[in-house]
């Protein structure tokens, strides 16, 4: 009897060790299949303007009086407080495209910018600026960069983009990078595009990422970050030990009562 409740014991325990190591080092890593190889360059895609993208536009001149008559009279002191960090902000003081295409600005009037990369949007307003100013500088940026990530991050949520691009690394990274529980070869990315919703399934550790479309997010983004199959049990593994303790524990009494 003794030697039974051994061997009860002993399978008790292997059964939860194998079952609470079953992950991994290579689950919890990026890239496993990358080397110290000379790796392809990916070219950087250029983000064309669409309807309903939020713009920060500013003509900047030595004379502030002149500034002020081709600027937005509030956005100054939007700058000084939460212009890049406050969506709400963002839309009351930056400048919209419009259904037509167009922005409307101080001054320089109404211009036709949808399709336009960012730069070429900055190209077109100095030049029209450039037919009033002799010094001024036209500062253009996107303000409705932003990006929602959720699943199995730890910090899930919209986040707002103050660059000119992002990569699925730095997304993660604003979103507290993702949790021991993520499936990182299984994140779904869903990306509107003018033709209609297109979805893809990346692999965070396949190195063949660093090429794809999905590299770089795109304004409205959504990453969705699947958990693992074993989630359920590691989040209960806890209780599991506690309850073969428990079995344990009594099997050592009915042993010790029979001896």
């Amino acid at each position: 009897m003794r030697k039974l409740f051994a061997k009860i014991f002993l399978l008790s325990t292997l059964t939860l060790f194998a079952l609470t190591s079953c992950n991994r080092r290579s689950q919890l890593l990026y890239f496993n299949n990358i080397s110290n190889e000379s790796l392809k360059t990916l070219k950087i895609p250029d983000y064309t303007l669409r309807v309903g993208d939020v713009l920060y536009i500013q003509i900047i001149t030595q004379d502030p009086i002149v500034s002020n008559l081709f600027n937005n009279r509030g956005l100054g002191d939007a700058i000084q407080s939460s212009l890049f960090t406050n969506e709400s902000t963002n839309y009351l003081y930056g400048y919209s495209v419009s259904d037509s295409g167009f922005v409307q600005l101080p001054v320089l009037g109404k211009l036709k910018i949808i399709d336009l990369t960012i730069n070429q949007c900055r190209n077109l307003i100095q030049k029209q600026t450039e037919k009033y100013l002799n010094d001024g500088i036209a500062v253009v940026k996107m303000l409705s960069f932003k990006v929602t990530i959720l699943g199995e991050v730890k910090s899930p949520g919209v986040k707002i983009n103050l660059k000119d691009n992002l990569t699925i690394f730095e997304g993660l990274g604003l979103a507290g990078d993702v949790t021991d529980y993520a499936d990182r070869r299984n994140v779904m990315l869903i990306r509107q595009t003018p033709e209609g919703v297109k979805t893809l399934r990346i692999n965070l550790q396949d190195k063949s990422l660093l090429f794809s479309e999905a590299y770089y997010l795109a304004p409205n983004d959504m990453l969705v970050v699947e958990p693992r199959k074993g989630k359920l049990f590691s989040m209960n593994s806890p209780n599991i030990a506690i309850y073969l303790s428990i079995v344990s524990t009594t099997l050592l009494l009915i042993n010790y009562i029979l001896k």
